[in-house]
């Protein structure tokens, strides 16, 4: 009894420590950069970003369309390459809050 109790406190604090290392993700803008220029930009020129051109208004529309895009394509991204393109793009051309 007194080893299942520690078997099952391990796994919850192995499984905590997982998740908490999942969300630790960095920002690469590069990365984000070299797969905007090697997927969007076959798509979508960059005046597409514009404001007066821009159907995207604040920074969860854009993760969407991201998402969107990735799915339509089938580049099958990572989240963290996901999280890349939309920092890269917010950073260049959106500059949502």
């Amino acid at each position: 009894m007194k080893n299942h109790r520690i078997v099952i406190i391990v796994t919850t604090l192995f499984s905590l420590f997982l998740l908490v290392v999942s969300k630790a993700h960095a920002v690469d803008i590069e990365n984000g950069r070299s797969l905007h220029a090697e997927n969007c930009l076959a798509c979508h020129a960059t005046n597409t970003y514009s404001p007066d051109k821009r159907k995207i208004h604040d920074l969860a529309a854009l993760t969407t369309q991201v998402k969107r895009c990735d799915f339509s394509l089938g580049t099958q991204w990572f989240d963290e390459d996901i999280e890349d393109a939309v920092s890269y793009l917010n950073n260049e051309f959106y500059h949502f809050k």
